[in-house]
């Protein structure tokens, strides 16, 4: 493909991995703050925590980046900013899978 051109194959790629990393973020982080409430998982991720609050916060204000009462550009501006915030969270909860991961294997 020529230098310069738009290739939307590589894009719908690019975003499917971001979406992918969004999932298992959500998908983890909740297990893990179960395992830290039931006192299985020490210390407690200050940054994940942290990472996750400000997603939150940052996509219920309504007073942001743009403002969503503009149509389709506020909102599109929260799912770009909280995603990346969840992106940025799924790095964070590494050292909590590989925990888990040593809990479910069995040792003898």
């Amino acid at each position: 493909m020529a230098k310069g051109r738009l290739n939307p194959i590589g894009l719908i790629r690019g975003r499917g991995r971001i979406y992918l990393r969004i999932f298992k973020a959500l998908r983890t982080f909740f297990p893990m703050m179960n395992d830290w409430r039931k006192g299985r998982y020490r210390p407690l991720p200050k940054k994940a925590v942290g990472l996750m609050a400000l997603a939150v916060v940052y996509v219920a204000n309504p007073i942001d980046l743009i403002p969503n009462f503009i149509p389709f550009w506020g909102l599109l501006d929260d799912l770009i900013i909280g995603g990346w915030l969840l992106a940025k969270l799924d790095e964070e909860l590494d050292d909590y899978r590989q925990w888990r991961e040593t809990q479910a294997t069995p040792t003898t």
